[in-house]
């Protein structure tokens, strides 16, 4: 029984061992397999008339592959070995290969198209070499051609490297006109040129008459560059962009970090950058939105606080404006050691800069706070006085404490003075008036804490209606006393005037004689002529004496009608006129 339970227990044990060496076999070919297994591939270039090799050829291999990111497909040239070699990672759908040579033309020998990259390597013929490497040999046959020939076909690349230079959708109507003359008249040139020299000379010209024409979007962006502003953690607003002629940037730093991005009169701005970013040495890419109204928008989103950074770099940035319209420019971010040490000294210093701690030294501690707290975690433990800020902000709320429970005392005192003033007569001006200098002399925080402030106002009011309604009784009653008082002295003014004069007119030769009986209380009379009953009278004679009681207004002329009035006048002022008198010169 005994040698059977060994018997089991080796049987079991074998088991597991076998187990655990499949296992790790497995986890070894998983490991082998997320490693691509590379292939030096050598490339022989051959005249195709002759068969011989071509020394002076260029092989080129390019690698093709997709970013996810992008989403888009990137051919980039594979480096070549110093023997002539290229090593590439074996998928047979990745590379291509091809190769120049001068009075040589290069055609894909497979599935026919654009000869650009050459055809796709198949690693179908590699081999092994002794120490186990991949290996494979691969032929580019070229035809020979003729001088012309060559020349053509430089003509026509450079004819197709012009036409696809500039996107005619990235100018205006009128600019895309002339961009379509200037490639004309340079594909004339090229054309028309007869050596090589000639053809490039022709197309460097064409792309540089191209290169005056300025897009759409620099125009754009000169109509508005101006206006993107960046605001730093102390507040200050600066404009973001320098550069000229369409082609800005902007350059910003870790002390810039938590800064805001804005657009001058347009809130409704949106922010888009794409960031390449080298992060603890690995490279990261991110796409990123910025909305104007996020506060500290600058280096906050998407980005660890504990992220050391080792180089970092923002391009492609663009500003979608409120109308539609866009600009677009370079962001660079600065992460220099340097840059690193002036934060964290800067910090420092605001922190130093707090001093003896005081009810005024709020905005200092809040800004020495703002600023710490814009550092990258690992910037902040360098910051060696940070006790000192927290001691600060600590004996700061000390002192509001005490300046609260002082403020509080006060204002309970004002509230005690305005309920002694109860219910508000004209007697109640003494108490109202104290409330009032109380209250005024309060700090604008013990202020807020009186209750009883809408009391006061309401007494104030009431107060000045009483006064207000007083003072409107006492002035209508002066007026009336006036009033009476002055009718009163018209009245005996009037009784002093002479009575009404009793006026007769007779005509005479070119004369009218006037007379009238003696008026009580006259002193003299006035005499006044009109040539309308109605119309105009004129003093024509004052009679000095009360005795006189006739007047003859002589030099008349005949036929014509005069009108007369006369009054009697004393030392009090003149009487009533006389009706008038109507007389006919003969």
């Amino acid at each position: 029984m005994l040698q059977r339970r060994k018997w089991y227990t080796g049987i079991i044990l074998a088991a597991l061992a076998a187990l655990l060496v499949i296992a790790a076999a497995a986890v070894t070919d998983r490991a082998y397999a997320d490693e691509p297994e590379k292939c030096r591939v050598k490339i022989i270039v051959q005249d195709n008339s002759t068969g011989e090799e071509i020394k002076d050829a260029t092989p080129m291999v390019y690698h093709d592959y997709y970013v996810e990111s992008e989403d888009t497909y990137v051919v980039e040239p594979v480096k070549q070995n110093t023997d002539g070699t290229f090593d590439v990672e074996m998928e047979d759908w990745a590379y291509r290969y091809k190769a120049v040579a001068k009075n040589y033309k290069y055609k894909r020998s497979a599935y026919g198209g654009n000869d650009e990259y050459g055809d796709w390597i198949e690693f179908d013929g590699k081999t092994q070499d002794d120490q186990g490497n991949w290996t494979l040999t691969l032929y580019v046959k070229l035809t020979p051609q003729t001088e012309e020939e060559r020349l053509n076909d430089i003509r026509t690349e450079s004819k197709k490297a012009l036409s696809d230079y500039k996107k005619a959708s990235d100018y205006e109507a009128e600019d895309q006109e002339t961009l379509k003359t200037l490639i004309q008249t340079y594909s004339d040139k090229i054309d028309d040129a007869k050596t090589e020299d000639a053809i490039k000379q022709a197309l460097a010209e064409g792309k540089g008459e191209i290169d005056k024409l300025v897009t759409a979007q620099a125009k754009n962006n000169d109509r508005y560059a101006s206006k993107l502003m960046f605001t730093d953690r102390n507040g200050k607003t600066t404009p973001l962009l320098t550069g000229e002629k369409g082609q800005y940037e902007a350059s910003l730093s870790l002390l810039d970090k938590g800064g805001v991005f804005s657009v001058e009169g347009d809130p409704a701005a949106r922010w888009t950058v794409k960031k390449g970013l080298w992060i603890q040495s690995m490279a990261m890419n991110h796409s990123v939105e910025y909305v104007t109204e996020r506060t500290g928008s600058f280096l906050t989103t998407s980005i660890p606080d504990d992220t050391e950074f080792v180089d970092a770099e923002i391009s492609d940035a663009s500003v979608t404006l409120g109308d539609g319209s866009k600009v677009t420019f370079t962001l660079k971010i600065s992460t220099k050691e340097e840059d690193k040490t002036a934060a964290v000294a800067a910090v420092k210093e605001k922190i130093g800069g707090i001093g003896e701690v005081t009810l005024d030294s709020g905005d200092a501690i809040r800004q020495a706070r703002t600023d710490y707290e814009g550092l990258l975690k690992s910037l902040q433990k360098k910051v060696d006085n940070y006790d000192v800020l927290t001691d600060a902000e600590k004996k700061l709320e000390e002192l509001k404490k005490t300046k609260e429970e002082a403020e509080a005392k006060q204002a309970k005192a004002v509230d005690e003075k305005i309920a002694a003033i109860g219910e508000v007569t004209l007697d109640s001006e003494n108490a109202v008036t104290e409330a009032r200098k109380a209250y005024d002399a309060l700090s604008d925080g013990a202020k807020e804490k009186v209750t009883r402030y809408g009391d006061l106002t309401a007494a104030e009011k009431k107060l000045d209606e009483l006064k207000k309604a007083k003072e409107k009784e006492e002035a209508e009653a002066k007026a009336k006393a006036e009033a009476e008082a002055k009718a009163k002295a018209e009245a005996e003014r009037k009784a002093k005037l002479p009575g009404k004069v009793s006026l007769k007119v007779k005509s005479g030769k070119r004369k009218a004689v006037l007379s009238w009986k003696k008026t009580s209380k006259a002193k003299g009379y006035v005499v006044y002529r009109s040539t309308k009953k109605n119309g105009t009278y004129k003093k024509i004679r004052t009679l000095k004496s009360a005795k006189t009681l006739k007047y003859t207004n002589t030099k008349l002329k005949k036929g014509r009608t005069y009108y007369y009035k006369v009054c009697a006048y004393n030392s009090t002022g003149k009487g009533p006129m006389s009706s008038p008198k109507k007389v006919k010169v003969k």
